[in-house]
Order: C-alpha cells, then sequence, then structure tokens
C-alpha cells in the first residue's frame, strides 16, 4: 500500500489533485508509512460516515478503499449514504475460495449473573466445507460439560445451550471450544474465552410515572442494557399510601412526568423520602411549579407565565465534581432536539451541582438543566424537561449505537445508587472490558470535612497476570476530579492499585479488571467481493484486485475529475461602510466649496 500511494501520479502530472490516506477498523485514523492493520474489528459504515463529514463540501475526485468486505461492527455498508459526489473504487482483497473450517461464530451469555442462579450460555457453531457430528466443549471456574453438535452439509449454523449455576462470586472464565475437522488447518476460531461477573445482587431501579411515558421508556432502555441493573416499570399510582411498596427491594426510584402539586405524585415522592431511596425527578414542563418549593429539596422554579415553555439544550457542566462526564456527551447534545422546560428562573441551594446549564438560542445559560444533589433523606437527581427520549433516537441516527446517552444515564444512576459514605479516595473503573476499548478510572479526594479537593498527586499500579506492572497518573479535571486513560489493553486478567496522600495521611484503593479478547476477525469466512461490487457499481467506480493497482492509477491519472477548480468568495459590504468612498466624497465636496469661493460665487 505504501509504494502504490507513493505511485500515483496525480500530484506531479496535475497540481490540482492531492491524495489523504486513512486507515480504518474500529476507528478511523490517518494513514502512516507502514501502517499496521491490526484492530481486533471492522466498522466500514463508521468509517465513511466519518469520511463524509470530514470532506463534506468539498471537491473530491474519486475514495479508493482497500478491504475484503468483511465487517463485523456498524451497518452494512451497502445501507450507508455516500455524498461524496465522486466514483468509489474498489481494490477487493482478501480470499473467496471455501476452505475446510470449524468455527465458533457467537458465543452470547450474561455479563453479570447473580450469586446463586443458572444463566445460559448459547454457543453458535458454523462451518465451510464440513459437517458431521462435533463435540463442543464448556470448561473454567470448576465447571465441565461437553455436548455433541451436528453440522448439515448445506453450512448453516447450529446452536447449543449450556446451563451454568454461578456458585463463585468475582470474575469467572468460561472457555468454549469446538473439535476441528479432519484436514482443518484454521484453528484459531476453534476456541474462545468469555467473561462473566457473578455478583452478590444486582441493584433494583424502580421507574415509574401516571401514565405511559417516552423518556421513562427511554431510560428502561438505557438500563436494561446495563447487566448490573435490574430495571421494574410500574404506574405511578401504585407507590402512594404513605408507604413505598417493598421499599427494602429497590435500590433508587425515577419518577417521569413528576407534577408535585398532583397528591399522587406528592405521595409517591414522600413515600421514598422516608426510607431513604434515591430519587430522580424528571418535571412536567405543566406541572404546578409552586409545589416544588414545598417538596424541601432546595430547588425552586419562578415560571413567569403559566403555561409558557422554553425550548433548551444542555451544556455540560466543565465544573461538575461528582464524576467527569464523558467527552461524547457534549457531542451529543450538540446535535440532539432541546427538552421542553417550563419558562422562568430556576433557583438552587447549595446541595444541587448542576450536571448540564441550559443552553437556549446557542448561550448557554447559568440556569441548570439537570442537578444532583445530596439532602438529608439521600441522593437526588432533577432533570427540568422532558423530551430525552430524542437524545437517545438521535444519537443512534448520528452513530448508529446508543452509548452515548446510556453511558449519561448510567453515569447519573450509579451516582445515585453508590454508598455515599465517609469514604475520602475513592475511584471508579471498569470490572469488564473489551480489547478494543479504552480502559479508563475516575477518581475523587475529600479532605476530613468531606469537601472535594483539587491538586492531589494520584498514582496507579496495572498489573498483568505475568506480574509486569504499568505505572500511570491521574491527570486534574475541570474543578475537583481526576481522570485517567490507560488507552487499549491486551486480554487478560489485571490488578490495580490507586494511591495518594492528603495532608500527611496515606490511601489507596485497589480493584480488577478482565480485559476480554474479541475474535471476530478469525471468523474463516471468505471476502465478500460481491457486497464491494454493489457498492461501487452503485457510485459509478470499479472493483480491482491486489495485482490491478497500476490500472487503478492509470484510470485515475486520466480522469478528469483532478483538473484545478477555481473558487471565489462572495462578500456583500454597504457602501455606508466605505471610509474612501466617504474621503473622496469629501475632498469632492471640499473642491466644489473652494472652487466656488474663488470665482465669487458665494
Amino acid at each position: 500500500m505504501d509504494a502504490w500511494l507513493a505511485g500515483i501520479p496525480l500530484e506531479q502530472g496535475q497540481p490540482g489533485a492531492a491524495i489523504s490516506a486513512y486507515a480504518f477498523g474500529s476507528e478511523l485514523t490517518p494513514w502512516r508509512t507502514g501502517h499496521a492493520l491490526s484492530d481486533p474489528t471492522t466498522n466500514l459504515s463508521l468509517a465513511l460516515d466519518l469520511l463524509s463529514g470530514q470532506w463534506a463540501g468539498r471537491p473530491i475526485g474519486a475514495v479508493v478503499i482497500a478491504t475484503d468486505g468483511r465487517f463485523n461492527r456498524g451497518r452494512d455498508p451497502e445501507s450507508t449514504s455516500l455524498p461524496f459526489g465522486a466514483p468509489v473504487h474498489i481494490v477487493a482483497l482478501g480470499d473467496t475460495s471455501f476452505r475446510k473450517d470449524v468455527r465458533i461464530d457467537r458465543v452470547l451469555h450474561n455479563d453479570v449473573a447473580g450469586l446463586g442462579n443458572r444463566f445460559p450460555i448459547e454457543v453458535t457453531i458454523g462451518a465451510q466445507a464440513a459437517a458431521g457430528d462435533f463435540a463442543v466443549t464448556l470448561s473454567g471456574s470448576g465447571v465441565r460439560q461437553q455436548q455433541s453438535l451436528r453440522l448439515n452439509p448445506g453450512g448453516a449454523p447450529a446452536s447449543i445451550t449450556f446451563l451454568v449455576e454461578a456458585n463463585r462470586p468475582g470474575i469467572q472464565r468460561y472457555t468454549v471450544a469446538v473439535e476441528p475437522a479432519d484436514g482443518e488447518t484454521q484453528l484459531d476460531n476453534n476456541r474462545q474465552t468469555i467473561t462473566i461477573d457473578v455478583i452478590e445482587r444486582r441493584k433494583r431501579i424502580l421507574l415509574a410515572s401516571a401514565a405511559p411515558h417516552p423518556d421513562r421508556g427511554a431510560w428502561a432502555n438505557a438500563l436494561s442494557g446495563n447487566a448490573n441493573y435490574e430495571v421494574v416499570q410500574q404506574p405511578l399510582s401504585d407507590l402512594g399510601g404513605g408507604r413505598f411498596p417493598g421499599d427494602s427491594e429497590w435500590d433508587a426510584v425515577l419518577l417521569f412526568g413528576f407534577d408535585p402539586g398532583n397528591p399522587v405524585a406528592q405521595d409517591a415522592f414522600k413515600a421514598a423520602q422516608r426510607v431513604n431511596l434515591p430519587i430522580g425527578i424528571v418535571l412536567d414542563p405543566d406541572a404546578d411549579y409552586g409545589a416544588v418549593r414545598d417538596l424541601g429539596i432546595g430547588l425552586d422554579v419562578r415560571v413567569t407565565r403559566a403555561g409558557l415553555t422554553t425550548d433548551p439544550r444542555g451544556a455540560v457542566n466543565p465544573a461538575f465534581p461528582h464524576f467527569a462526564a464523558h467527552e461524547e456527551l457534549e457531542d451529543l447534545l450538540l446535535e440532539v432536539p432541546p427538552l421542553v422546560s417550563p419558562f422562568g428562573e430556576v433557583a438552587w441551594g447549595a446541595a444541587h451541582t448542576p450536571l448540564l446549564f441550559q443552553r437556549i438560542g446557542g448561550i448557554a445559560t447559568e440556569y441548570p438543566l439537570l442537578t444532583v444533589a445530596q439532602t438529608e433523606q439521600g441522593r437526588l437527581m432533577t432533570l427540568l424537561g422532558e423530551g430525552s427520549w430524542r437524545w437517545r433516537q438521535v444519537g443512534y441516527l448520528r452513530t448508529g449505537s446508543h452509548e452515548r446517552f446510556d453511558d449519561m444515564v448510567g453515569q447519573l444512576i450509579q451516582y445515585l445508587t453508590s454508598d455515599p459514605g465517609v469514604d475520602r479516595f475513592r475511584v471508579d473503573g471498569p470490572r469488564l472490558l473489551d480489547e478494543d476499548q479504552r480502559l479508563t478510572f475516575q477518581a475523587r479526594v475529600y479532605d476530613a470535612t468531606l469537601q472535594p479537593q483539587a491538586g492531589a498527586d494520584i498514582a496507579l499500579t496495572l498489573q498483568d497476570s505475568a506480574g509486569t506492572a504499568f505505572d500511570f497518573r491521574f491527570s486534574s479535571t475541570a474543578g475537583t476530579g481526576y481522570a485517567l486513560d490507560a488507552g487499549r489493553l491486551a486480554k487478560g486478567a489485571y490488578t490495580w492499585t490507586a494511591s495518594t496522600e492528603l495532608a500527611g495521611e496515606a490511601f489507596s484503593r485497589s480493584g480488577t479488571v478482565d480485559i476480554r479478547g474479541i475474535q471476530l476477525e478469525r471468523s474463516g469466512r471468505p471476502a465478500q467481493h460481491d457486497r464491494l461490487r454493489r457498492l461501487a457499481e452503485s457510485t459509478g467506480g470499479n472493483v480491482y484486485t491486489a495485482t490491478q493497482l497500476d490500472d487503478l492509477s492509470t484510470q485515475l491519472a486520466a480522469s478528469n475529475r483532478f483538473l484545478p477548480e477555481l473558487t471565489f468568495t462572495e462578500r456583500l459590504q454597504d457602501l455606508i461602510s466605505w471610509r474612501a468612498l466617504l474621503w473622496i466624497l469629501l475632498t469632492l465636496l471640499s473642491l466644489e466649496w473652494f472652487a466656488r469661493r474663488w470665482a465669487g460665487t458665494y
């Protein structure tokens, strides 16, 4: 690839042309000489979306994509919009022949399981040019099971399910293996290791509203994707009556379309307060906001005119102290539709900290949109507006993933349900991670009065299973938080220890993280050249093999799409703002006056 890029004669023969090269896998990056194409995942649709954004409105002569057509993340590239306005040429790589291969196509399992529960592990086996009975084995963490699976000559995949009892707490590792076919040479995809976090109990989150509510559905979907939570939805009318039902069973309650002037809603809120449950409320824009003050939560909304609403977007508070909001959240907030909020002024007490301010007309105000608070009755989250369900939908339309919205909801619920005890050094990090994800940590340091402290020196040592240690330092974030990005790590089990010192007193925290390997790139499937051919033909491009790169170079050099283009910018300016014209007019008037005086006509 380096030699071919250097040999394209466009820049020498046609001065109007230039070449920009990129590599893609799990993300899109500029091409470097000797670039190692070793990403464990391929997301071609994301690469095309990012290229479309980077080159929007710019003249493009041609797009050349070198790939085997296989992808294992994102959408089918054939369904991706290609607004380049230029032909897309394909360099078709890979082997399209079918070799004898038995492989593990997919292993479906829970990321988290409750201690003592039985959970399924579903294994899907595929084959090429192989058929018959094959033994599939599950082993690890004191478990060994084996089943026989028949694969038909047609090549259709088949699935079996293992039932495993979670009898040990912590990270458990299981290996799935299928016996190879006679004469099979590719054995990497015959074995796969999975990890499951066995916990004592999942946190139960109750979501309620007076009627079916789209925000409630969006938040429920966001939390349902997190295996640490069990989500239950109920009508608001079930939560009043002076006592919160099953109060010992819940870890937090979220009330949507909340109107504090509604007696049923007020009863539910106070019932949750009485048992010190963390509460999240999403206020109805048509609510009785005069009753908000009566809740005693340190929040007051002074509505300018009843029934009048505003449409604010969110702006991340850079000084938010409780956790580090993901960088992608600010990008999401700039793209999504606004919420519907009451038109008025918002006053909040010292217990409240805004995570999001209201952005009105593109200007970030000092009025909060989303706040969290530590009250005497427990932690509280308040969202002053409805319509966040659109955030989740638009986020998916932009990126093909709900991740940005779900991460925001997950961080808020993690804050609500975490123990607000007297721990003065807190470090948060994942327990399970895929090898294509970045390992990040957040930390907080508090003084003896539990006031957050900035300027602490926090070290973290990460150790792999072989005993090799890696040292890192946390960096300060806005406010008094700390963050660490350890990058992507090789698969395996790691332990970490974080330490700091405050006022001469040493603190340390430790934990484990398991990096799961991704075997998607070793599926053994043949190259998908038919897909590439359809993609090229839809844009007027052609398909070339790796041995036809010279032909591609010749066609690019002969194309008339690389001729220099003349561009201009038109700018309108009022005559009144042209100072030179003013001086010319003054000069002419002065000359006229002087001439008339000289001639004696004045």
